[in-house]
């Protein structure tokens, strides 16, 4: 299947809320339509922050990323979560979603951009690698829930 030329990677609207909505569930989540909906509300009037759906007929992948500017180190760009369908992976998909990001970055006059994954996704890491992600820290993470 060759999708490439028909492939159109863009801003997402709320009128991809369901697709998103399905895309996220691959993902081991489950958000609701309204918690998808106003979150893309949101971030679409926040300039640190995009969300760019990959679209070959409907929506099959999406990436959300965020500027971020620790006080201790220069500011980049990470991507807080990216998926493709399960059946469209390994198509080049997810790496044309990462070059938006790349150069929505750009556009930002950032020169960096992080990904954070499970250890356990073995193939993920793959790619990042392949694709020119290096690793930079292996790190726990801890969660306190608060009143």
């Amino acid at each position: 299947m060759k999708i490439d030329s028909d492939l159109k990677i863009r801003n997402a609207n709320l009128t991809d809320t369901d697709s998103i909505v399905s895309l996220t569930i691959e993902l081991g989540y489950s958000p609701t339509h309204e918690e998808i909906k106003s979150k893309i509300k949101k971030i679409s009037k926040i300039d640190e922050q995009a969300v760019f759906v990959a679209e070959y007929e409907n929506v099959i992948g999406w990436i959300h990323i965020t500027l971020v500017e620790p006080l201790e180190s220069l500011p980049f760009v990470e991507i807080k979560g990216i998926v493709v369908n399960l059946n469209f992976r390994g198509k080049g998909i997810g790496t044309k979603l990462i070059e938006e990001a790349e150069k929505w970055a750009s556009s930002k006059g950032l020169n960096r951009i992080r990904v954070r994954t499970n250890i356990k996704r073995a193939e993920t890491i793959d790619y990042y690698k392949k694709i020119g992600f290096s690793l930079k820290k292996t790190q726990e993470v801890f969660e306190k829930m608060i009143d």
